[in-house]
């Protein structure tokens, strides 16, 4: 199911010879969809530029990103709201996972 982005992300992607870079703000969506052992992340930007960015995490990659992030936040600052984001999502996957 699509959904509006509503803050931003920008992907790279570089080579030795060349590097494209994409940005999806506000005007963009995203799905994710689960596949048979990995989720399915997909960026859109419509328009007349339209660009789909596409990515496919198996589930022992995702969960090595999700405790690298973990890792990461663990001595930022983060502002409330993002912050109550943060934690409202990551309490939703984990009472799914406990299932």
């Amino acid at each position: 199911m699509k959904k509006p982005i509503n803050d931003g992300a920008e992907v790279s992607i570089e080579f030795p010879d060349k590097a494209y870079l994409g940005y999806f703000r506000s005007d963009s969506s995203f799905e994710v969809e689960r596949e048979r052992d990995s989720i399915a992340l997909k960026l859109v930007h419509p328009g007349d530029d339209k660009r789909i960015a596409s990515f496919h995490l198996h589930d022992y990659l995702l969960a090595d990103v999700l405790a690298a992030t973990a890792d990461c936040l663990a001595e930022a600052e983060i502002a409330p709201p993002q912050r109550t984001a943060l934690l409202e999502s990551a309490e939703k996957l984990a009472a799914i996972l406990k299932r």
